[in-house]
């Protein structure tokens, strides 16, 4: 394993880091980031100057090793399979920092959300297996941290309400759980109010990270049609929709255009949502409001205007709004029989949950459902491309492990039986 983390470093290091769209945002404290990333980017800028981007790359490798090394070494602590299968494991966790996103060598978010994702998924697993406490305070440190960073990691939160109720039910602990769910139910609140501080202390505006509604609006907007105008009352919101509405229409964004031109709605709507969301939505509502508005300020509105906008339109087309949430969940999955192999992965875990408490069975319990849910909560207001879902990629291969050493392990112990 040594040699293969020596390999994927080699490899880093020779790569130059790359600067992608997103990249300057974070740079620059832009106000549509979130605070840890862009923070730990200036960090390492204030102390290494002009050959920051080296040593930022060097810490994102040091970061990502480093997890996928305490990930590994404690499962392996607590679900015997064969070291071939460990191996394998830990190439596949690690292929993202050698093949397509290479994530250590760009100035991106998922440079330290993966090696976090990493942690809070490990110490969440702990807690699940050993019911000690210290696991589950580790998991909530990293997870707070992590949804500083992006926050569609929230439904770890009622996953680890689950876990918590179950280990309070099955050794009749719940009051010395009381103070854990209290943590678990404040922590959304707590990152709100973090980030919101941050926004005051640095850009003077006590908000969250202002960029929410724009990701709402825009799969209802590709749903929407002309006369949805009508369901607002306000005059501002009814021109904003017949502005937004008419450069949808017109460069062929919506669902209405990919059924006339024959296309598969949900390859067109994944190619279309950062047209719709960054490009159409924002500019149109930034034009609107800078005249009378600071830049910031005017960024606060338009975040305030989609999200008031968001729910009424889902509501009238809630129809052909779920019918595309659905298709693009299973976009994620890459097709609908994947995200059956996964619910039937997961009841299966379940079930063996009831019956034994057995780590591998609460494993592929647990890792299944963090796949099923990252996906949905990312189908609500974005396109489940990879730059979302790679977190999961893993979580088949370790499933399909655990049951390969199983079977291998039945088999070996049979024949020695009849022997």
């Amino acid at each position: 394993m040594g040699a293969l983390f020596c390999m994927v470093a080699i490899l880093v290091l020779i790569t130059p880091v790359a600067l992608q769209p997103d990249s300057l945002g974070y740079i620059d404290i832009w106000f549509n980031r979130t605070p840890v990333y862009p923070l730990f980017v200036n960090a390492v800028q204030a102390v290494f100057g002009d050959s920051y981007k080296t040593a930022l790359k060097v810490l994102q490798l040091f970061l990502g090793l480093a997890s996928v090394w305490f990930f590994i070494n404690q499962l392996r602590k607590q679900i015997s399979l064969k070291a071939f299968w460990y191996l394998l494991l830990t190439l596949i966790i690690l292929v993202p920092y050698l093949y397509n996103h290479k994530i250590a060598n760009n100035i991106l978010t998922e440079a330290i959300a993966y090696p976090l994702y990493l942690l809070t998924t490990i110490h969440f697993l702990l807690f699940f297996f050993k019911d000690r406490t210290v696991h589950l305070r580790y998991a909530l440190i990293f997870l707070f941290i992590l949804l500083l960073t992006r926050k569609q990691f929230l439904y770890f939160v009622p996953i680890g309400m689950v876990i918590l109720f179950w280990i309070s039910y099955k050794s009749k602990t719940f009051k010395n759980h009381i103070p854990h769910f209290i943590v678990l139910a404040l922590l959304p609140f707590l990152v709100s109010l973090t980030d919101s501080t941050y926004h005051k202390i640095v850009h003077g505006h006590f908000t969250n990270t202002p960029w929410t509604g724009i990701h709402l609006l825009a799969p209802a907007m590709y749903v929407a049609d002309k006369e949805d105008v009508a369901i607002y009352t306000s005059e501002e919101e009814k021109a904003y929709f017949n502005a937004i509405y008419a450069e949808i229409e017109e460069n062929k964004y919506n669902e209405a255009a990919a059924i006339s031109e024959g296309q598969d709605i949900i390859s067109h709507y994944i190619a279309n949502f950062a047209k719709i969301a960054n490009g159409t939505i924002y500019p149109i509502g930034k034009e609107r409001y800078e005249n009378e508005l600071s830049k910031d300020d005017a960024l606060i509105k338009v975040d305030e205007t989609t999200t008031a906008m968001s729910i009424p339109l889902i509501k009238d087309n809630f129809k052909k709004w779920l019918s595309l949430y659905i298709k693009n969940f299973s976009y994620g999955f890459e097709n609908s029989k994947y995200v059956l192999l996964f619910v039937i992965l997961f009841l299966f875990g379940i079930s063996k949950i009831n019956v034994s408490n057995i780590n591998r069975f609460k494993a592929i319990a647990f890792v299944t459902c963090i796949t099923i849910s990252n996906i949905a909560i990312v189908a609500v207001g974005m396109h489940t491309l990879k730059r979302f879902t790679f977190y999961n990629d893993w979580v088949l291969f370790f499933v399909i492990f655990i049951l390969l050493n199983s079977i291998s392990t039945h088999y070996i112990t049979q024949r020695k039986v009849h022997k």
